[in-house]
């Protein structure tokens, strides 16, 4: 969250509130009659949190009951019941997770146990954590450090942790203020040198001598014990899901202060594919999206500052939002729709405002299991917190959603030759060769990559010996 100058909109927006609305804003989040909602969709607000008691709420997960579990950025974790529709929260539904635990910037709830990532030096300092509740009395009593990240982090450090689709392991995501954690295998091409010739501009100075690899996104078992590079080169990416075909996606930050300079890159939505590096460099030396090592953009939205996401998987939703990818910016308050069409292996998308306001600082959102509602939590920063619930109210048919057919095939031969981004296979040189010049980028980045883990002995001669 971290744009200054879409903050200074949002606390200008929040305190040019005529004085004379019936509305406490000093105390409750903004109404829903003051929101921009998408048609057929309604908005229920179940709680403005008060400050002094529970904080500023900035990730919420739902465990295996269908509870709902929050985090203040700068304090505890809290669970509670779903209120039953019309109905709203009260202070004495919140139940304190009473554990040395909190200042979570990523919760999730899988193999028993609630894992979370940690943004502070408090307890074992900044990393991921597992909490159990070892005796099934409904109490979470354990507390474990699976994974230290590095003593540096503000909001640029340790974000998401989702599970996996086959809800076999985990992935984690961190922004780029925290290096990479010492790993095991690595499906990214580990050659990251800067490659700069001109001298480097900086933004303010913000950052400055940090260098690649940086904003990663790594998978681990539920132990913690294995750690696996998926993807690098991001700025500030907050949170990850996948979509109904087990394809990752993103929403990663600009950076303010490159606005009207030739390197600048706006926020934008990211197909995380195996091996995938996105060319975040510091300052002046970041990668153009036309780079080939880069494998750039499904769309990019424009300034602001990305905060939770989700897919609409699950969701009592007409298809059409059940598929599309939900990324929420912090700044301007608006929930985007993101429709993703299939283009070879990967994706184009269309950006639709799905929900707006002012103040509507969003940082959080998922969608239930047991009920397929869309929550959605405000805050951050200490300002005014609460959750939202969003449902469908129109007459469209809301039947699970089915995994896309077009683009299958494509999408099965790109995975089956990342299998090599795990190990080093000379057959992958004449085997994949043909595919450096389809016209699929993602095909054509994954088998680079793959070549790549390859000696260069094995296929220097047959890359200059091309004629384009």
């Amino acid at each position: 969250m971290n744009n200054i100058l879409k903050s200074t909109f949002f606390i200008g927006a929040t305190f040019m509130a005529p004085v004379t609305l019936a509305e406490d804003f000093a105390s409750q989040v903004t109404p829903p009659k003051r929101l921009v909602v998408k048609e057929g969709f309604e908005v229920e607000r179940l709680y403005s949190v008060p400050k002094k008691d529970f904080g500023s709420w900035v990730v919420l997960c739902e465990d295996d009951k269908g509870r709902l579990i929050v985090g203040d950025q700068y304090g505890s974790l809290y669970r509670f019941d779903r209120p039953a529709q019309g109905e709203t929260l009260t202070d004495e539904n919140l139940e304190k997770i009473d554990l040395d635990i909190g200042h979570a910037w990523g919760l999730c709830y899988a193999f028993d146990s609630l894992y979370v990532v940690v943004n502070d030096k408090k307890y074992e300092g900044r990393g991921l954590y597992r909490v159990q509740d070892t005796n099934n009395d409904d109490k979470f009593d354990k507390v474990t450090l699976l994974k230290k990240f590095q003593e540096v982090g503000g909001e640029h450090g340790p974000h998401a942790v989702v599970l996996s689709p086959d809800g076999k392991s985990l992935y984690v995501a961190c922004g780029n203020q925290t290096a990479l954690p010492t790993y095991q295998s690595s499906r990214v091409t580990e050659c990251w040198g800067e490659d700069t010739l001109q001298p480097r501009v900086y933004g303010r100075g913000f950052m400055k001598g940090v260098e690649a690899p940086r904003g990663w996104i790594c998978k681990t078992d539920p132990e913690g014990k294995n750690w696996e590079v998926i993807a690098t080169g991001f700025r500030n990416q907050y949170d990850i899901d996948f979509n109904l075909e087990g394809e990752m996606f993103t929403y990663d930050a600009d950076m303010e202060w490159d606005i009207n300079t030739p390197w600048y890159r706006p926020t934008r939505i990211n197909h995380v594919i195996s091996g995938a590096e996105f060319g975040w460099r510091n300052g002046s030396a970041k990668w153009p999206d036309y780079y080939s090592d880069s494998f750039g953009a499904v769309v990019n939205v424009g300034p602001g500052s990305p905060t939770g996401v989700t897919f609409g998987t699950g969701a009592k939703f007409p298809t059409k939002y059940q598929k599309a990818f939900f990324a929420c910016d912090w700044s301007f308050g608006t929930l985007y729709a993101v429709h993703l069409t299939p283009n070879g292996s990967s994706y184009t998308g269309e950006v639709e405002e799905f929900i707006g306001g002012q103040p509507f600082p969003l940082t959080d959102i998922c969608i239930s299991k047991k009920d397929g509602a869309m929550y959605i939590t405000v805050g951050g920063r200490k300002v005014q917190s609460g959750i939202y619930r969003v449902t469908y109210t129109g007459k469209e048919n809301t039947a699970p959603a089915k995994p896309r057919i077009e683009g299958a095939e494509e999408r099965t031969e790109r995975q089956a030759i990342a299998e090599y981004h795990l190990k080093s296979d000379a057959s992958v040189v004449d085997k994949f060769w043909k595919h450096l010049g389809s016209e699929d980028r993602a095909l054509r980045f994954t088998v680079r990559t793959a070549i790549e883990k390859v000696p260069t002995k094995y296929w220097t001669k047959k890359a200059l010996d091309e004629k384009d």
